[in-house]
């Protein structure tokens, strides 16, 4: 796995640790064949009584990772795009239908969201890190609507973060990661932090 990407996209974030979404919990192996377009999946666990994949941590709401089941993010570091809805003994059912047969013997590992606080400024590290590509730092928004709220911004991965002064005076602070001279935006719209967009265009 690359340290960074240079594309728009999720999965190209820096992966350091203060970028990270989610913790491996446990990594199981299926029962057997699994069909496309199904939600649940049997789990192949003993505990030496009645097997039940709770009891090596699987919970509801967790994220998980494997071909045909799950796309998007990174094990251990960015959560994917389905996620654990319930558990009954050693059947698993999940949020989204797969996508593929997924063959007995499959690794699916499950992984839970790191427990952010809420409004902690922890809990913003990777959403308030975004792409900026040359294009985009020469179009600087803010939600005051003054460039000069932001500076100036070099190209590559930015984290901003919105701060109030005591006196109710808004600033804008901005930490180069890693700077891209390549950078490659897709989306004119995937500029935005957790306070809003902070860049426009590609």
């Amino acid at each position: 796995m690359s340290a960074w990407g240079n594309t728009d996209a999720a999965n190209s974030k820096p992966k350091w640790v203060l970028e990270k979404q989610n913790h491996l919990t446990v990594r199981l192996f299926t029962a057997n064949s699994t069909a496309n377009a199904a939600n649940t999946i049997t789990f192949t666990y003993y505990d030496g009584g009645a097997s039940n994949v709770a009891n090596v941590g699987v919970a509801n709401g967790q994220v998980v990772f494997a071909a045909n089941l799950a796309s998007g993010g990174i094990a251990g570091m960015f959560r994917s795009n389905n996620t654990v809805l319930g558990i009954s003994g050693n059947n698993v059912t999940f949020a989204s239908n797969t996508f593929g047969t997924i063959p007995a013997n499959t690794v699916v590992e499950f992984d839970y969201l790191l427990p952010w606080k809420p409004n902690t400024i922890s809990n913003t590290y990777n959403s308030n890190t975004i792409l900026v590509t040359n294009s985009r730092a020469a179009n600087i928004v803010s939600n005051t609507g003054t460039i000069a709220n932001l500076g100036s911004v070099s190209s590559g991965w930015v984290r901003f973060q919105k701060k109030t002064n005591s006196d109710g005076t808004v600033r804008y602070l901005r930490e180069t990661l890693v700077a891209l001279a390549n950078s490659v935006a897709s989306n004119t719209n995937s500029g935005n932090t957790s306070f809003g967009q902070v860049v426009a265009g590609l």
